[in-house]
């Protein structure tokens, strides 16, 4: 951080500037929302090609294929059946808390809480 104040990396520093520059000129214009937002959507869009880019090179190398009995561990596999209804009812439980506090948050039940 100290680097970036100081300007002892000129380029990295510079990057920072113009991003933070840009960041509060967005929020002076637009709403935190639509610049976070297009903020991730910017993300996504950099990063979603380079991991395609990754994947094909991979599947363009020629190694021979591991065999199936490498992958998987030794013994049984798998959740009892008491198991797994443990696990959906606390996966429900879950899913339905996060869709309460995001229905709360983003039709502003409380305004202070949604900002």
């Amino acid at each position: 951080v100290w680097e970036l104040l100081y300007w002892r990396a000129p380029g990295w520093s510079a990057l920072a500037l113009v991003g933070a520059l840009g960041t509060l000129g967005c929020l002076a214009r637009f709403s935190a929302i639509s610049v976070g937002a297009y903020g991730a959507l910017a993300v996504l869009g950099v990063t979603v090609p380079l991991r395609l880019h990754r994947a094909t090179l991979q599947a363009l190398r020629r190694h021979p294929p591991e065999p199936p009995c490498r992958t998987q561990p030794e013994g049984t596999v798998g959740l009892s059946p008491e198991g797994q209804q443990r696990w959906a009812r606390l996966l429900a439980r879950h899913l339905t808390a996060a869709t309460r506090t995001l229905v709360r948050l983003f039709l502003v039940h409380s305004l202070p809480e949604s900002l």
